[in-house]
């Protein structure tokens, strides 16, 4: 059987995951609904940035591969200090600072949120720690260092905004050409001829409801990218059929084939059968 879905994030980012959903039978189209644009005033983001290179913090910790591209650019090429250790969320994020701030990670949680995060993490007494994010960030894993005996410095990394809004962009990588879009003007008519729609932020979904109403077709199954954004679903009056903690391209196969009670054994291709020799 053959499956349509909607995938709403960036079609950079949601590539790995259009290939995976391929594996099970799933065609998907991707749509942007948010953008992330850079604060209006930076004097806190250079100042951390010049913090960082002068080895003011034991430990840099990142959620989201937008914010390691803030930092990118704001580093301009110079390296940071070795001794800086890296708390990260997420597979793409510490790929990202690998790749762009030549870090490797020092921690990663098991589940991969900002809650994992307060659940496994221990950072030492007096460590001080930088905690660059967006300006939507759930204030959970502030609200857990803040409870430590620790020094943090929290600096809003880039605003999110409805896609198309005037400002300076946060640059990304280019999408292939292999993912097709669709344009969020024509989600509402696309509804109708999908099986599943996979919310990425509690922001993505304020901007869908704003775009499409607050309801579904009865066949569209919905599959939220963490607890925050399934407690967004739930605010909105939108069904949550099922949740992924891992929002990594694999996580999202295996939570999207679970929601749609896709059978793995039916999903294997097809290969010709070869005759058995005669003796």
């Amino acid at each position: 059987m053959a499956y349509q879905a909607l995938i709403l994030r960036d079609a950079a980012r949601a590539a790995a995951t259009v290939q995976e959903f391929e594996k099970l039978g799933i065609t998907s189209w991707c749509a942007r609904l948010i953008d992330a644009i850079w604060p209006q005033d930076t004097a806190a983001l250079s100042s951390m940035a010049a913090a960082l290179r002068a080895g003011s913090y034991d430990w840099l910790v990142l959620t989201s591969a937008t914010t390691v591209a803030v930092l990118h650019e704001l580093l301009d090429g110079r390296p940071l200090p070795q001794s800086l250790e890296l708390a990260v969320v997420g597979a793409k994020t510490a790929q990202s600072a690998r790749e762009l701030l030549g870090l490797e990670t020092d921690f990663q949680p098991e589940v991969q949120s900002a809650a994992g995060m307060a659940a496994q993490w221990a950072p030492p007494t007096g460590a001080r720690i930088c905690y660059p994010h967006g300006d939507l960030a759930s204030g959970t894993l502030g609200d857990f260092l803040a409870g430590l005996p620790v020094q943090v410095d929290e600096v809003i990394a880039y605003r999110t905004v409805d896609a198309g809004t005037p400002g300076r962009p946060v640059p990304g990588p280019a999408a292939p050409e292999h993912v097709t879009r669709l344009d969020p003007a024509q989600i509402g008519a696309k509804l109708e001829e999908l099986d599943l729609v996979v919310f990425s932020a509690p922001s993505i979904v304020r901007r869908f409801v704003q775009l499409a109403g607050g309801r579904l077709p009865e066949r569209v199954h919905t599959l939220a990218i963490g607890q925050p954004t399934a407690r967004a679903l739930e605010a909105a009056g939108l069904p949550v059929h099922g949740t992924a903690q891992d929002p990594g391209p694999v996580g999202l196969a295996q939570a999207a084939r679970g929601v749609l009670g896709i059978d793995q054994a039916a999903q294997r291709t097809a290969e010709p059968r070869l005759s058995k020799k005669q003796d």
